[in-house]
């Protein structure tokens, strides 16, 4: 990480703002110490910088961090300093990242979208669910992520309370560059939605709700083995959406004028959206599986590319998995949003250098043990890359020299009793 740049976006962000000893820069990287040695309290990250007070020169810290002094940091600095971070990170080392050379049955860029929920002790944000009968309700959070499918990496995050539902975040999709593929899963079913992504040049793949309403159009012929059906059907859609009051509208409203704030008002459309249906055998062919598509011609992509497509979205869920596995997103630093966003863009950041560390080493050890690797040296001045390449090596040089000097012994007994 490049210290400059770092206090650079600092300074514009106003994050070092009436600080005295903790800046931006530091502050990160005692959530990266907290996050990557598994710490779940403030009390265990200041010891453990006590403990290794000797060892943590090369961290650029020359100062003893205090409980108060983080936890002021954490409610007070903005989560969006540390996006930033992640962000620049992620633009300089995503073409490290790519998989450009994998093969794929599908060569199309390909951008995945789902949510996860990470619960919280107490309700500081609100969760799903019915209040408990004994005891109190649980808040979360939920990460709404994009990633592009090849790097494996978020390419946004949005957090928001765990209650929200998924389908509103997904204005967040025009922001990809145009012509993009995106696939996500049947929780983000908004036929008005998707017609305005076809019609911004987006394509799309998604799973079919068993109860989804719709008209046949068009019947195909299936020439792959496992497609049972490929249609053209026609969604209705009838809601109501909020959009800005305009000035003309305001001023025939009734009732006081707000001073300041957007005023919205709802509005009912109705319409039809046609896409492509596509049915299929499960793999034990035991059962079938629906997808939809805005691509409608069989030339550009087959139905059996589609279904791959879908497929591929397995990787976030992949992400999701190795983050909650490895980091300790069960404990926080503290008890506000702030604190508890801050931490998680921590993790993301963590996430990323490993991930370059072990495409810089070639490593084929897993992840997990990567970041056993790196925890049980975090303390010590060394190459991780070396470290990844070969965990054995300073073992093999001990026993190179152990070797040596059993040699230099035995040739100084043989001169003291010559034959």
């Amino acid at each position: 990480m490049d210290r400059s740049k770092i206090n650079t976006l600092a300074s514009k962000s106003g994050a070092n703002y009436y600080t005295k000893h903790l800046d931006g820069y530091s502050h990160l990287v005692v959530m990266l110490y907290a996050v990557l040695s598994n710490l779940r309290s403030l009390r265990e990250t200041c010891l453990g910088f006590a403990a290794n007070a000797t060892r943590m020169n090369h961290l650029g810290i020359d100062h003893m961090i205090c409980r108060s002094t983080l936890s002021d940091a954490n409610k007070r600095r903005k989560s969006s300093f540390f996006g930033s971070i992640y962000r620049m990170l992620y633009k300089r080392y995503a073409p490290v990242l790519s998989d450009s050379l994998t093969k794929r049955e599908v060569s199309t860029k390909l951008y995945v979208m789902d949510s996860t929920t990470i619960s919280l002790f107490s309700q500081i944000l609100r969760g799903v669910g019915r209040n408990p009968n004994n005891g109190k309700k649980k808040g979360g959070i939920k990460a709404h992520t994009i990633i592009e499918e090849n790097i494996d990496l978020p390419v946004f995050v949005d957090y928001t309370e765990g209650i929200v539902h998924d389908h509103e975040v997904m204005e967040r999709l025009f922001d990809l560059p145009y012509g993009s593929f995106i696939t996500f899963d049947m929780g983000y079913t908004d036929y008005q939605l998707w017609k305005r992504l076809d019609e911004a040049g987006y394509k799309f793949v998604c799973r079919l709700k068993d109860n989804a309403k719709f008209k046949i159009i068009e019947q195909r012929k299936c020439p792959e083995k496992d497609i049972i059906a490929d249609q053209v059907i026609e969604f209705t859609y009838d809601k109501y959406i909020s959009r800005p009051i305009t000035d003309e509208e305001l001023k025939h409203r009734r009732g006081r004028r707000p001073r300041s704030g957007v005023v919205t008002v709802k509005e009912r459309i109705q319409g039809t959206y046609r896409c492509r249906r596509i049915v299929r055998r499960t793999d034990d062919g035991k059962d079938i599986v629906e997808f939809v598509t805005n691509v409608l011609d069989p030339k550009e992509m087959s139905a059996e590319q589609i279904c791959e497509t879908y497929r591929r979205r397995w990787t976030i869920e992949s992400l999701f998995k190795r983050l909650k596995q490895n980091f300790p997103l069960k404990y926080f630093l503290g008890d506000n949003a702030n604190a508890i966003e801050i931490q998680i863009w921590v993790t993301m950041i963590a996430y990323l250098l490993l991930r370059v560390m072990q495409a810089k080493s070639m490593s084929k050890l897993a992840f997990s043990n990567i970041v056993m690797l790196t925890r049980a040296t975090l303390g010590a001045y060394i190459d991780l890359v070396t470290l990844l390449n070969c965990p054995k090596l300073d073992w093999d040089l001990l026993e190179q020299q152990r070797a040596r000097w059993v040699a230099s012994q035995n040739i100084r007994q043989l001169e003291l009793f010559p034959t």
